[in-house]
């Protein structure tokens, strides 16, 4: 993954992290006592936050296999994805998940949920996802609750040919209510093959979109 200059600092996470920092890549250490890069967001409400996707522009092509999703890619001031196994140790404490949407026409939204887990590769990255809140019109998420990680090259979704059905790679079911690693494309149409939320509008089934961040953090809410 291509960084740029990077802050040290002595945290596990960006949770860790000072909030009067400024946003940016910080080299964290992990529980696991592997050291990485992340990029801490410290101004989103309820921050700091450890950004674990991010696409602003369609400059890197989302459509990728198994490897390139399980070690991560992009970079990471720019359009990346984190890597699962990024993400399954960040979320081995009870985490919170943020995701936020901006459309073409310059709309936004979040979602969030209060309760996000990714299991490891032995299960395929299963992902555990609930208690959804939030000023987006759907839980586009609810969908993908229980359900193992799918790519072009490694399709383990219910139908078995969701990523080439979808162009994506993501956590699909039958096959999808959101495919934030689908294809980048501008709002002309519904398409399904696109970075899409259901039914972001209301009326409109697979919306195109222009930005999506997801961003997580230790949960404030212990079980």
């Amino acid at each position: 993954m291509v960084t740029h200059q990077f802050f040290f600092v002595d945290a596990a996470n960006c949770s860790d992290v000072n909030p009067a920092y400024c946003s940016g890549v910080y080299r964290v250490t992990l529980t696991s006592g592997l050291s990485i890069d992340v990029y801490c967001d410290m101004n989103t409400d309820e921050g700091p936050w450890t950004v674990i996707q991010n696409r602003q522009d369609g400059q890197v092509d989302f459509y990728r296999n198994w490897t390139d999703y399980k070690t991560g890619f992009g970079d990471l001031n720019g359009n990346f994805w984190a890597g699962l196994d990024v993400i399954h140790l960040l979320t081995q404490t009870i985490s919170t998940l943020r995701i936020e949407l901006v459309s073409w026409h310059g709309d936004t939204a979040y979602a969030q949920y209060s309760f996000f887990r990714i299991a490891d590769e032995s299960s395929k990255y299963r992902l555990s996802v609930s208690g959804f809140s939030g000023n987006v019109s759907y839980d586009a998420m609810a969908y993908h609750n229980g359900f193992q990680f799918t790519t072009e090259d490694n399709d383990n979704s219910a139908i078995g040919y969701c990523a080439l059905s979808a162009s994506g790679a993501w956590w699909y079911k039958s096959c999808y209510d959101s495919n934030l690693n689908g294809p980048y494309l501008p709002d002309t149409r519904d398409i399904y093959k696109s970075m899409a939320w259901y039914r972001f509008y209301t009326g409109r089934d697979h919306v195109p979109l222009m930005k999506s961040r997801m961003l997580v953090k230790e949960s404030d809410v212990y079980l």
